[in-house]
């Protein structure tokens, strides 16, 4: 149910991410994202794991976390798009070809990277795959690290590589102007 859930409210993130972006622009909607992912992703670590309310508490954080999550994804991809704009004007050569597929490698050996990191860190925190394991205390501050602390982590790293990113949505209307006519 709490996997389900966050994959609902991540498609609902990807169809509120037009509306919002309209408002606030690609940067700004990338950065307020960040900001509000950064501050669930660091209470999950802080909601109490058992007792009234702890389980719907952390499925309301999953559910605004997906959303977010959704929000950002399709942002990515349009930004890449204005990067290829940005690299014909400045290059006076398409490349879209190359930073797309660049784009793709890049998430493949993510994904590849990231899961081994997932592993590495599961092994560093003791985690025990026995069927009837009890995991020790160190362990569940572990993964609860790696639900919250880690993550977190990531937007932060996320959110001071995005505030140098120098196209904003003026500068992809000038850029967008001059290919048009130049093509």
């Amino acid at each position: 149910i709490f996997l389900a859930v966050g994959e609902v409210a991540n498609m609902i993130g990807v169809a509120v991410a037009t509306p919002i972006t309209f408002k606030l622009g690609k940067k700004g909607t990338f950065l307020w994202s960040l900001f509000a992912l950064i501050a669930l992703c660091i209470a999950f670590y802080y909601v109490p794991t058992s007792g009234n309310g702890a389980y719907w508490t952390l499925l309301v954080l999953q559910i605004l976390v997906c959303i977010l999550t959704g929000i950002v994804s399709p942002l990515v991809w349009s930004m890449y798009a204005d990067i290829s704009d940005y690299a014909e004007l400045k290059f006076k050569t398409a490349s879209t070809g190359l930073i797309f597929s660049s784009s793709s490698m890049a998430q493949k050996f993510g994904g590849a990277f990231g899961s081994a990191i997932l592993l590495w860190i599961l092994s560093m925190i003791g985690y025990d795959t026995a069927e009837s394991a009890v995991q020790t205390s160190g362990t569940l501050v572990g993964l609860r690290s790696m639900i919250s602390w880690i993550p977190a982590l990531g937007a932060i790293i996320s959110l001071i590589a995005i505030m140098f990113y120098p196209l904003t949505d003026k500068m992809m209307k000038d850029i967008q102007s001059v290919l048009a006519e130049r093509r």
